[in-house]
């Protein structure tokens, strides 16, 4: 019976070892699917790895460290990673102070080091990251993963887009016309030099901003051109170019040329806008159509002027001379109406022949602040008292300009005797004058009623006044003059807010 009872017991113990032997087996199994499924992972990766011990023993490396050293691997385990390093042809420093694997023991952390290296005869660019496995302390060997990244295409790239970039950057900063780039939400993201130039803003104060900071949504049909342009990318705009109105930082409205285009990458979207300052453009165009029409003016003018001249000289000699007979109160009265109506007409005559002969200037160098000192001594001689205020806001040391002084003087007076009689309730008028690029600049302001919008288009016309008993011939004379001297003149003003009249002179 007690046979029989450990006979049964061994037989037991045996089925329960088999048993184990083949969960063993299962187990050890597992672990060579798991061993050579990491040996896959990490012969498939492809990048040198290479694992060493604190003493510099390489105890694993990967297929690619083994490709790129031309080595097989019972050539490098067990050998120190300085002498494959040297059989590479790639020797480490002797100084302990610029070994990488150093510092990671010393530091216990992650380090990277750049270097470069010749494979196959090409010089490439490797990153080296060390970094140590598990934590200072632990129980067991102590071993350490170097990688290395061959980053030679990763770095030509970088070359390159940075190559791009700043050629990209001259190309845009170098540009003299405003280019901006602006996102899907209308939002300024670009603003090169020209731009910055143009519209008086810097890079800082419009990134992020809307364009409606530059081109406002009042100017209604034109901003919603181009806020249909950015929503739909409408084709009948793409390429085409926008004549619009935009706005500096100062407040000046001035035209502009804007063209547009759409670039897609993926779903972002932004639109370039090419931007050009036509102002002097425009000026330009004004300035000729009305030397044009005052050329045409002119040979119509001289001939009424000359065939005139003679009448009223003849009117008002027998007016003097029946003046001396006449004895009736009446009509010495009706007779010195006629007298002044025929004074005026010869004023007007007179200012007709300035009008249309031709300018010959008798230039020389002069400085203008001199000139506006003299007309501002003769106005406030003309008109005493407290009424009216001459002021001069006059740039010292400003440089002399190739000019003909007199007939600035006549200019200046014609502009300031214009702001006298704006001004009915009396007030005050401002000379500037500041150097500009090539030249100088006078402004002439006046506190008084100002210009409306339709009389500041056509001011400078020959015969257009806004005043009952005006000839419209001064301004027109002033215009001539300083086109005479390849100057430029033009009006500002805002009704009720006074008028500032600009004169840019050349220095040569």
């Amino acid at each position: 019976m007690s046979k029989s009872v450990e006979i049964s017991s061994l037989t037991a113990e045996i089925e329960r070892l088999k048993e184990e032997l083949a969960q063993r087996e299962n187990q050890i199994q597992d672990m060579k699917k798991a061993y050579l499924f990491l040996e896959a992972l990490f012969d498939g990766i492809e990048e040198e790895i290479m694992i060493v011990r604190p003493d510099f023993t390489i105890v694993e490396v990967n297929r690619i460290f083994l490709k790129n050293c031309g080595l097989e691997k019972p050539q490098v385990l067990g050998k120190r990673c300085h002498e494959i390093a040297k059989l590479r042809g790639s020797p480490c420093a002797t100084d302990p102070y610029f070994c990488p694997l150093e510092k990671a023991k010393t530091s216990w952390a992650r380090v990277e080091v750049e270097h470069k290296a010749l494979v196959d005869g090409e010089n490439r660019e490797f990153i080296r990251i060390i970094y140590p496995l598990g934590r200072p302390g632990d129980e067991g060997d102590e071993y350490f993963v170097e990688i290395t990244r061959d980053l030679t295409e990763q770095k030509d790239l970088l070359r390159k887009a940075l190559a791009s970039e700043q050629m990209f950057k001259a190309i845009v900063d170098t540009a003299t016309d405003a280019i901006l780039v602006i996102d899907a939400q209308n939002r300024i993201i670009l603003f090169n030099d020209a731009a910055e130039r143009i519209f008086g803003y810097k890079r800082e104060e419009i990134l992020g901003k809307s364009l409606n900071l530059l081109v406002p949504s009042k100017y209604g049909d034109h901003y919603r051109r181009v806020r249909r342009f950015i929503e739909t990318k409408a084709p009948s705009n793409m390429g085409k170019t926008l004549h619009l109105t935009a706005l500096r930082k100062d407040g000046e409205e001035f035209p502009i040329e804007l063209g547009l285009s759409c670039f897609e990458l993926g779903e972002t979207i932004t639109f370039t806008a090419i931007i050009r300052d036509v102002s002097e453009q425009k000026r330009l165009e004004q300035r000729l159509l009305r030397s044009e029409r005052l050329a045409a003016v002119g040979e119509t003018v001289a001939h009424v002027a000359h065939e005139i001249k003679n009448p009223l000289m003849i009117i008002g000699g027998f007016s003097h001379q029946i003046r001396k007979y006449l004895q009736n109160e009446k009509a010495l009265q009706k007779l010195d109406m006629i007298l002044e109506e025929v004074e005026r007409l010869e004023r007007l005559v007179r200012e007709l022949g300035d009008f249309t002969k031709e300018y010959r200037l008798l230039k020389r160098r002069a400085h203008v602040n001199s000139v506006i000192r003299d007309v501002l001594k003769i106005m406030a001689e003309a008109h005493p008292g407290h009424k009216y205020r001459f002021l001069g806001n006059l740039t010292p040391d400003i440089q002399e300009i190739y000019c003909d002084p007199d007939k600035l003087k006549q200019v200046f007076i014609n502009i300031i005797t214009n702001s006298i009689e704006a001004m009915e309730q009396g007030g005050t008028v401002v000379v500037a004058t500041q150097r500009v690029p090539g030249g100088v600049e006078i402004r002439i302001s006046d506190d008084g009623r100002g210009i409306d919008d339709k009389d500041l288009l056509r001011i400078f016309e020959p015969f257009y006044t806004t005043r009952e008993r005006g000839s419209g011939l001064g301004l027109a004379i002033s215009y001539r003059i300083i086109e005479a001297h390849r100057g430029d003149i033009w009006a500002q003003s805002e009704p009720g807010k006074g008028a500032t009249f600009i004169i840019r002179l050349p220095a040569q």
